[in-house]
């Protein structure tokens, strides 16, 4: 093949990566964009352009399969939540970054999003640990942003705990090479279900649940979300997070049985445990964010059972659970940063504030009860599919870990009553010894009051996540 061919086959490929493209060439714009002109709304309207071109040309669709020497494969749940992971990042311009290094933090978002994309299609043992690299030495620098001792101390644990557990997904890769002589994800079922392979996967399980905040390694989480820029914060909980459980359900779904099997069994009892350990933390916890934070931790032992589930309540309860686990962060993070503003930070700073901001102080209320899990808010249907799709698999399977799981999970929602309606009990229930409220301008009770409807309209009309979720699926091609 003469060089033209090469180039005409490599433009052809990229006809089918424009999305990961989109974002590499944008972050790149960006930082030339920033040198040029240290403008905040021009770095803001880079950005913003790089994600909805981007957005746009995943709505458009491309054929699903391996792709690039079979480095990539098109799945129709990377295709879907790439949309969701991109709008998350969108939503990350209603948070008050400041001029002083914008330029440097959006950059970073979008390397954590190129990488996250690529990492949902790693196909190719190779092309996961290079993309999961990207992601994560890009959160290594971005946990550094809030400029504070505190934050570079989360930084460095983020970055030594990341580290080991990266070692241990490479030695995995090594291990399953060595044995099974494949390099691909996708190859793995044909291979033999020997010890060595058994082993080599179960690090690759090690590393993938390192980047999904799974007990017991979850231990990097709290320092680092509690530390971190609330904006940050968001980002680091959300798209590494759901990129990761992605591939994870490709690699359980594509080993042999047998295997899937264990695998699957261990990661149902980390996943009680993480449901459990968050949980209970969360209880204990004075700081506000900190306690939202082991929250997040419980949330993604409630999204791992319906990625190592493949049926299809599994995939439409993870879709489901992942958009609203989105918003839902997302809000949080933004209103908590309203009250640190004002120096709020612990549970009981809350006290008697409830009379003083109510649109601020309301908004807070429905998304903290929006995570619980209750009506009529969309954190309620999430909880919902999540539920149905463990008691059909248990009903299908007869298997008692399921059932076990759904008893820990419905436990665990009513247990967490306690820690996320400590603050509206505290703003509206408590009366403080000086009287004192929170100052936020029109835009931001406009962004609070977005975030409420939001999660209102997703509970009375949840057809819409479907309708967005059909739309998405009717632009994908299968080869």
């Amino acid at each position: 093949m003469n060089l033209l061919d090469q180039l005409s086959e490599i433009l052809i490929s990229l006809e089918y990566v424009k999305v990961e493209s989109t974002l590499i060439l944008g972050a790149m714009i960006l930082l030339v964009a920033g040198l040029i002109k240290k403008s905040k709304v021009v770095i803001k309207l880079v950005y913003a352009g790089t994600l909805l071109l981007a957005f746009y040309f995943n709505w458009q669709g491309f054929p699903m399969g391996a792709i690039l020497s079979s480095g990539l494969e098109n799945t129709s749940i990377a295709h879907n939540l790439s949309s969701v992971l991109i709008l998350s990042a969108l939503l990350i311009l209603t948070y008050n970054r400041s001029s002083e290094h914008a330029t440097e933090f959006y950059f970073f978002v979008l390397c954590i999003l190129a990488g996250s994309v690529f990492i949902m299609k790693g196909n190719s043992f190779l092309v996961a640990y290079l993309s999961i690299e990207l992601t994560s030495f890009s959160a290594y620098i971005l946990t550094n942003f809030s400029f504070k001792k505190t934050g570079f101390e989360a930084g460095i644990k983020y970055l030594l705990f990341g580290a080991i557990s990266t070692a241990i997904l490479l030695f995995g890769f090594g291990i399953v090479y060595g044995a099974t002589g494949t390099f691909f994800v996708s190859e793995l079922g044909s291979t033999s279900d020997g010890l060595l392979t058994n082993v080599g996967l179960i690090l690759i399980l090690f590393g993938i649940l390192f980047k999904a905040s799974i007990v017991p390694f979850h231990i990097w989480v709290p320092a680092t979300y509690q530390s971190a820029p609330n904006e940050a914060t968001a980002v680091l909980s959300i798209i590494p997070k759901l990129s990761a459980l992605v591939l994870l359900s490709r690699l359980i779904v594509s080993v042999p049985p047998v295997v899937g099997e264990l695998l699957i069994n261990l990661c149902l009892i980390l996943g009680m445990l993480t449901i459990v350990f968050g949980t209970l933390s969360a209880l204990k916890q004075s700081n506000a964010r900190r306690m939202v934070s082991f929250g997040a931790i419980a949330h993604s032992g409630f999204l791992l059972p319906l990625v190592v589930v493949n049926t299809s309540t599994s995939n439409q309860a993870f879709w489901w659970y992942a958009v609203v686990y989105s918003i839902m962060n997302i809000a949080v993070f933004r209103l908590l940063e309203e009250y640190e503003n004002e120096e709020i930070v612990e549970v009981e700073n809350y006290a008697g504030i409830g009379t003083g901001n109510w649109v601020i102080n309301s908004s807070m209320t429905i998304v903290l009860v929006s995570l619980i899990g209750l009506p009529p808010l969309a954190g309620f249907t999430a909880k919902f599919f999540l539920f149905g799709s463990l008691w059909e698999y248990f009903s299908l399977s007869r298997e008692v870990l399921y059932m076990v799981y759904l008893i820990v999970a419905v436990f665990a929602t009513v247990l967490s009553l306690f820690f996320y309606l400590r603050i509206p009990y505290q703003m509206f229930l408590v009366k403080a010894e000086t009287s004192r409220s929170i100052q936020s301008p029109i835009s931001t009770k406009i962004i609070a009051t977005l975030f409420s409807i939001i999660l209102l309209l997703l509970f009375f009309a949840p057809q819409i996540l479907s309708v967005m979720q059909q739309l998405l699926n009717s632009h994908i091609a299968y080869e």
